[in-house]
């Protein structure tokens, strides 16, 4: 679905800029009646719309339904997909201990360092520094 919708917004895109392109000027629009042309208003009245025109309207729609439906279909992604953060929280709250007292789940079990080691404590007389 994407991949049609993708290269159908394409060939939109490509479209209307050559519609856009291929269009005469109106006649200045607002810069010709703010510079004294006091044959064409600004908001004058026109003629009924030639095909050019209605192109370009019927593909600028088309092109913001594209670019709306590319965008949900971005932000969705497949339904497989999770956020690591997510992942993460699950798999702590899958290995937390469940009796009171025990120690967190990245402790060690027994009194040991991490490092499997036993501890000894330092020779009296003698300071860390």
């Amino acid at each position: 679905m994407y991949p049609l919708l993708l290269s159908l917004h394409l060939l939109v895109c490509v479209c209307l800029v050559a519609v856009i392109l291929v269009q005469s000027g109106k006649g200045g629009g607002l810069a010709g009646g703010a510079f004294g042309n006091a044959t064409q208003t600004v908001f004058g009245g026109r003629g009924g719309t030639d095909f050019v025109t209605r192109a370009t309207i019927v593909l600028g729609i088309l092109f913001f339904v594209t670019s709306l439906s590319l965008a949900l279909l971005t932000t969705k992604g497949p339904a497989g997909q999770r956020s690591v953060v997510t992942e993460a929280a699950k798999r702590t709250s899958a290995t937390a201990p469940t009796t009171p007292g025990a120690p967190p789940a990245g402790a060690p079990a027994s009194g040991l360092p991490a490092s499997g080691a036993p501890a000894t404590p330092a020779p009296a007389g003698t300071t860390n520094k």
